[in-house]
């Protein structure tokens, strides 16, 4: 049984936080995810974001994490890139 409201869907929010917030040039550090997650009315602490991280790469997202004023995490790589949504947005339209 969950600990707290809403933490069946934790991981839900994190994966869908992460790849429509973050990319190569916006990453997003640990603290702000439990942020972001506390606007949702999800409680999580630094480790289990850090699990959860790991169960979505084992799962087959591609999150990589990067170093730089610290560290942060982004999808590197998503089912449809920017220039292929282009082309089949160009190819229904004719």
């Amino acid at each position: 049984m969950p600990k707290s409201v809403n933490q069946k869907q934790k991981i839900l929010y994190l994966m869908q936080i992460l790849n429509e917030q973050t990319d190569e040039n916006h990453m997003l550090t640990v603290n702000e995810l439990i942020s972001k997650l506390a606007k949702l009315d999800i409680k999580a602490e630094r480790k289990t974001i850090y699990d959860d991280i790991e169960t979505l790469r084992l799962y087959g997202l591609d999150i990589v994490m990067s170093k730089s004023k610290s560290y942060g995490y982004y999808i590197a790589s998503r089912a449809f890139e920017l220039p292929e949504l282009k082309l089949l947005a160009d190819a229904v339209q004719s």
